[in-house]
């Protein structure tokens, strides 16, 4: 049985077995991106848009430089898990939950 949970703003999930220990959380983020939300697990070291489309995730981008925008997804959990806005994402918005997923490093 796996069981979600949201703690400190974080989603996670965890797969419960008959009469064994708790398994660990898993670190995961939920973000939006026009209307719809995805869920994608951390991969310490790479961008949440790489991330994101080794996982099955098809978001909308385009240049993978941080120009053009497209790729601005919202997190709505596990902001925690992600690197400081780099100089490109601070150009492009400064609300705090907003970040281009082809410049958003994982921790």
């Amino acid at each position: 049985m796996v069981t979600k949970f949201f703690c400190h703003g974080s989603l996670y999930s965890v797969q419960l077995k008959p009469n064994a220990p708790l398994a660990a959380p898993t670190a995961v983020l939920q973000i939006e991106q026009q209307g719809k939300t995805f869920t994608v697990q951390r991969t310490p070291g790479v961008s949440l848009l790489d991330t994101s489309l080794g996982q099955g995730v098809l978001l909308d981008h385009k240049c993978k430089k941080g120009t053009c925008g497209r790729c601005m997804v919202t997190v709505l959990a596990g902001a925690h898990l992600l690197a400081p806005k780099t100089r490109r994402e601070r150009e492009k918005t400064s609300a705090p939950s907003k970040r281009l997923a082809c410049q958003a490093q994982m921790k």
